[in-house]
């Protein structure tokens, strides 16, 4: 659930992951919000009363956090199967992994913007 602190102001409920949420972020824009769960799978929400999302087949194990790059296009994703991978976050697609990790990654960050 996302809460809104505001007054009389009622919470999005999201409703997808199979298991337990182990990471959550919204984009720089405000106008998305990616999740990962132990389910390997990442989702993208839209913020709304609908909740709807789009699923991300990402791991073979658990997915342990997303994070957006500094401008809202990709995604980095890090998991217990050794991997980090990067999507298309408007394509909605898988762009490359980096698989020579020997344990579990268990978070994975954009560097902050280099230029303004």
């Amino acid at each position: 659930m996302i809460w809104n602190l505001a007054p009389k102001t009622r919470a999005f409920r999201f409703v997808g992951h199979q298991d337990t949420i182990t990471g959550l972020q919204f984009s720089p824009s405000g106008d998305l919000v990616a999740s990962s769960s132990k389910d390997r799978t990442v989702r993208l929400w839209t913020p709304s009363m609908k909740g709807e999302s789009t699923v991300f087949k990402a791991h073979t194990a658990a997915v342990r956090s997303v994070a957006f790059s500094h401008n809202g296009h990709r995604l980095v994703t890090a998991s217990d199967d050794k991997s980090v991978k990067v999507w298309s976050v408007y394509r909605q697609c898988f762009v490359y992994s980096l698989n020579q990790h020997t344990n579990w990654v268990r978070c994975a960050r954009y560097p902050a913007a280099l230029f303004p």
